[in-house]
């Protein structure tokens, strides 16, 4: 009686699965069947449209060198190269291979700004003008180009001149950069001691080279590089990343 009912339960498994008198698979017509599938067809299609659509208005209302939505910073960030791990940069003058990935590090950033890839990618723009380039109408003026700044204005941290950058006579230079806020002009009468300007082509963000001449050796010194407060919004002192950089150094002699 157990066998018999085993195989009634196999038999009606298997004819769930294909039953040949009805043709019918999975208790669904070939018909069927392919107006279910036809009807999911047309539904992702319709999904995957509305999507397209919705990315292609969106992308509309972008503006490939301006975002359209921003938040005006008080003043911007700071960063020093090389920057070590942690902001620490220490090394053994008499070990080069403790300062040689920091002359490497600042080899590779300061290969945009040799003087061969300014003039290929920049303009040379006139001091103390602004650099603007309008567009007219509806006629975008794209792409915009950058002003130079050719590595040569580094002088001796350039690594043009000293190819380790001073860190193998224990006289390191170290290289300031802020972060540009897109938008603002810098002023021209002194009040605004930081660049900014809109997003470029081959943007070369200005550069404020530090050459340590008589630090002491074998010993920690912290060094704080800020903005001269001159602006009319000043720094906030509680925000130890607005508009400063804090970093150790140390060289070892020993």
């Amino acid at each position: 009686m157990a066998k018999e009912d085993e195989k009634k339960d196999s038999g009606d498994w298997k004819e769930f699965f294909w039953n040949p008198r009805t043709h019918e698979l999975l208790g669904r017509t070939a018909s069927s069947w392919g107006l279910i599938l036809l009807f999911y067809l047309i539904f992702y299609t319709c999904l995957a449209g509305m999507f397209c659509l919705t990315m292609y208005v969106m992308l509309l209302t972008l503006d490939d060198y301006k975002p359209t939505w921003q938040d005006r910073l008080a003043t911007p960030g700071m960063m020093i190269r090389p920057k070590g791990e942690s902001l620490e940069i220490i090394y053994n003058v008499g070990k080069t291979e403790s300062w040689d990935s920091y002359v490497q590090a600042l080899d590779n950033f300061l290969a945009p700004y040799n003087n061969s890839q300014q003039v290929m990618s920049n303009d040379a723009c006139t001091p103390d003008q602004y650099f603007i380039q309008e567009d007219s109408g509806e006629v975008r003026n794209n792409p915009k180009r950058s002003c130079q700044f050719n590595r040569t204005l580094l002088e001796d941290c350039s690594g043009l001149t000293d190819r380790t950058y001073g860190y193998q006579e224990g006289k390191p230079c170290i290289l300031i950069k802020l972060n540009r806020v897109i938008g603002k002009k810098p002023s021209k009468n002194g009040t605004t001691p930081y660049v900014t300007c809109g997003a470029k082509v081959n943007y070369s963000q200005p550069l404020v080279a530090v050459k340590f001449m008589n630090i002491s050796h074998n010993t920690d010194v912290n060094v704080e590089c800020k903005i001269n407060p001159i602006t009319s919004t000043s720094i906030n002192e509680r925000d130890k990343f607005a508009g400063r950089v804090s970093f150790k150094l140390r060289i070892n002699t020993l």
